[in-house]
């Protein structure tokens, strides 16, 4: 297996694409801390995909935009006696507005999460991945990393934000042995996204925007996260790499 004694940790691990990349991290081997800020459904998260029963998977409830919060959770992962070998930056928000008018709160609410909870988790891994002489850092960017939609500012600059993060992280820490990569997923069905999928009219619009002709699947984003925590990637750094069916090259 992969990650056959590999500790991961995964912000927005509980549903989505943090889901299928920890459902697949734990297939390959890996032991788990999976991230979120609600506990409950984390909790039925963790034990869903702890499906052999073999404690791999542990629930810790985080708000990545606070502090306290992740030092709160570093600190029950060293009390635990782990550390992380391979940190997946998936936790995320967006939340809409035009920009003239948007409230200074909802600015800074999707840059803390997007952009600081990405950088707070990352410094907070540093001191483990150098000590064990290396580590992955995969980072979920956006389409929006590299192309710009109307009242979704804030989203925007955060995720164009994750981009350039992650190779500045790549430049700073490929001495440490550690690399940092991004994925671009395109539109993906996700229970988030259920409700576009059902309206016919954006439903089509995606498939006709798409080369690919169809939405994205969960698994397939995590198929590029699982080969970017691998040693199959060890000489790759500071790469962003779309799976998004092709849109970004139609533009």
């Amino acid at each position: 297996m992969i990650l056959q004694g590999k500790c991961a940790l995964i912000s927005g691990g509980s549903r989505g694409i943090g889901r299928a990349i920890a459902e697949l991290y734990y297939k390959e081997g890996a032991e788990l801390f999976i991230m979120s800020r609600h506990a409950d459904q984390l909790k039925a998260a963790a034990a869903e995909i702890d499906c052999q029963h073999e404690g791999r998977v542990h629930a810790l409830p985080c708000d990545v935009s606070c502090k306290e919060s992740v030092d709160e959770a570093f600190a029950e992962i060293k009390a635990q006696g782990k550390s992380i070998d391979v940190l997946v930056n998936c936790a995320g928000v967006n939340l809409r507005g035009p920009l003239e008018t948007m409230p200074l709160e909802t600015w800074q609410k999707v840059l803390d999460i997007n952009l600081t909870g990405t950088f707070l988790l990352t410094q907070n891994v540093f001191e483990m991945m150098k000590a064990k002489g290396g580590g992955k850092i995969v980072n979920i960017a956006s389409l929006m990393s590299e192309i710009a939609r109307p009242t979704i500012s804030a989203y925007v600059a955060s995720k164009g934000g994750v981009k350039m993060f992650t190779k500045a992280i790549a430049i700073e820490w490929a001495k440490y042995n550690i690399q940092a990569n991004a994925i671009i997923p395109g539109y993906i069905e996700t229970e988030l996204n259920a409700p576009l999928i059902a309206d016919e009219k954006f439903n089509q619009f995606i498939i006709n925007r798409t080369p690919a002709g169809r939405w994205g699947k969960p698994e397939e984003i995590a198929a590029t996260a699982l080969f970017f925590a691998s040693k199959g990637a060890d000489f790759i750094t500071g790469q962003v790499l779309a799976v998004d069916g092709g849109i970004l090259s139609s533009l």
